[in-house]
C-alpha cells in the first residue's frame, strides 16, 4: 500500500469555507512533533546496533562484543579476561597449546569471566573464508553449550600450513569432536550449513576494530590490554601453566 501523502491529509482537514491558517499551522506542528518523537524512539532503542533484529548465539554479548565461554558461571567480583583470536592464527594456537587448559579450567570454575572475540581479518590476508566459517561454527557450538570444546577442537585441527584454511566438513568434524551429539548435532550441522551467525561474525570483527584491536591474540584483563612486547605476554604463548601467575599480576 502506498504511503499517504501528508498534503492530502492537510487538504482533507481544511474547512469547506476556506483554509484556516491557524488550523493548518497547528497540524503541521503536531506532525513535526510526532516525527521528532519517532526519531527519538529509534535512537533510544539502539537503532545503530549492528546485531539488532538478528539471532545471537548462546552467551553472546550484543553488538559483537564477544561470547562468554561459560555463561552464568563467573563468581561475583572475579577478573574478566577477554581474548581476541582468529581461528586461522598460528600464534593464537600457541596460546591455546601453552595455556588453553588453565584458561578453560578457570573459566569453568567461575574464577574468571572468560570472553572470546573470534576475529576474521585473516580471511582477507589468506584470500579465503575459513576464519568466518570457523567462527560461525563456534557460535553454532555455543548453542549446544559446547563453545570451549569446539574452540579447543578447532585449534587442535588447525592446518600445519598457514592459510590452508578449513572446509565445512572440517568444522562439522570439530563439532563432533567437541562432544555435540544427537538432535543437538543435527541442529549444529544445520546452523553451519545456513551460516546462521554470519552477521554476528561480521559484527565481532567490526566491534574488535572499534575496541582498538588490530592483531591476534590480544589479551585483556579487566579491560586493560596486556602489552604484546612484555615478558608476561610472551610467557602466555610459550610457558605452559603461566596463565594464573600472569592473571594475578594484572588483576
Amino acid at each position: 500500500m502506498p504511503r499517504p501523502d501528508p498534503k492530502e491529509k492537510l487538504d482533507a482537514l481544511k474547512p469547506k469555507e476556506g483554509p484556516s491558517k491557524a488550523i493548518i499551522a497547528a497540524i503541521v506542528v503536531v506532525v513535526l512533533v510526532l516525527g521528532g518523537f519517532a526519531a527519538l524512539i529509534v535512537s533510544q532503542t539502539g537503532g545503530s546496533d549492528s546485531t539488532k533484529g538478528t539471532a545471537l548465539p548462546k552467551g553472546a554479548i550484543a553488538d559483537g562484543n564477544g561470547i562468554v565461554a561459560y555463561p552464568g558461571v563467573a563468581k561475583k567480583g572475579v577478573p574478566t579476561v577477554d581474548l581476541y583470536e582468529d581461528f586461522q592464527c598460528p600464534i593464537c594456537n600457541e596460546l591455546e597449546k601453552a595455556n588453553g587448559s588453565d584458561i578453560y579450567a578457570m573459566g569453568k570454575s567461575g574464577q574468571i569471566k572468560l570472553v572470546y572475540h573470534m576475529m576474521t581479518f585473516l580471511d582477507q590476508n589468506e584470500h579465503n573464508t575459513a576464519s568466518a566459517l570457523a567462527a560461525n561454527a563456534g557460535y553454532c557450538a555455543a548453542d549446544a553449550g559446547k563453545f570451549p570444546e569446539y574452540h579447543k577442537a578447532n585449534y587442535a585441527g588447525q592446518p600445519a600450513q598457514e592459510g590452508a584454511g578449513y572446509t565445512v566438513a572440517d568444522v562439522k568434524k570439530f563439532g563432533r569432536q567437541a562432544g555435540i551429539t544427537g538432535s543437538a548435532l543435527k541442529t549444529f550441522d544445520s546452523c553451519v550449513d545456513a551460516n546462521k551467525y554470519a552477521k554476528y561474525v561480521q559484527a565481532t570483527e567490526t566491534r574488535s576494530g572499534k575496541n582498538g584491536v588490530n592483531s591476534t591474540p590480544s589479551v585483556f584483563i579487566n579491560g586493560k590490554q596486556l602489552d604484546q612486547n612484555s615478558q608476561d605476554y610472551s610467557s602466555l604463548l610459550s610457558q605452559p601453566g603461566s596463565f594464573p601467575k600472569v592473571l594475578k599480576a594484572h588483576s
